[in-house]
């Protein structure tokens, strides 16, 4: 009985590894700052914790003894070889590759958070509602692409001139998104594999 209730704690222990939450959390207020929690561990990205500098050995330079160069062999490209149709239906394939793990990957991400708040000042009342005009252009659909490929939970936009004089333009950003390691997982040993299976079709061209 002993074997079974190993097993059984092999299964639980990847059971609970696989539904290991993996969250990313992002913000700005004067400073940019990020952070990948992995279960409850936190990763720190930005700003870089200050690393510890290590002592260097300096070591005794020997003398190099100059060796022969080999002559290289010449090999004909790759588009001569196979024609362009070939490189052409190689790179359709990595983009469908590509397109189809991204939108895998952002299908099964949870945004729990989006908050965005820009108050967007000029040089004057005119630069004011020319940058307002180019901020709006650009964030809200931005936003809208966001909400459409992946879940959110809850999400928040707002942009507004500001006429004061001397006023400054404020961004306040903050954002946390969520999504299982087992997804992940599947992502890679899914894509993971027709990479592979493109990789080995370049090899055994060259």
């Amino acid at each position: 009985m002993l074997w079974l209730y190993i097993l059984l704690g092999i299964v639980l222990f990847i059971a609970l590894v696989m539904f290991i939450p993996i969250t990313l959390r992002a913000s700005y207020k004067e400073k940019f700052w990020c952070a990948v929690y992995i279960g409850f561990v936190k990763l720190q990205l930005v700003p870089a914790k200050p690393k510890k500098e290590k002592k260097k050995k300096v070591k005794k330079q020997t003398p190099k003894t100059e060796q022969p160069k080999k002559a290289t062999e010449k090999k004909s490209s790759l588009i001569k070889k196979y024609g362009i149709e070939w490189l052409l239906n190689l790179i359709k394939k990595v983009a469908e590759l590509a397109v189809s793990a991204l939108q895998d990957f952002f299908s099964h991400i949870l945004v729990k958070k989006l908050s965005l708040s820009i108050s967007v000042a000029g040089d004057d009342a005119a630069d004011t509602a020319i940058k307002y005009g180019k901020y709006c252009a650009v964030v809200y659909p931005a936003v809208g692409t966001i909400v459409r490929v992946v879940k959110c939970k809850g999400y928040g936009v707002d942009i507004n001139p500001n006429f004061s004089e001397k006023a400054e333009t404020e961004i306040n950003f903050d954002f946390a998104a969520r999504i299982f390691a087992f997804r992940l997982i599947g992502l890679a040993v899914k894509h993971g594999i027709k990479g592979l299976k493109l990789l080995a079709e370049v090899k055994n061209k060259l």
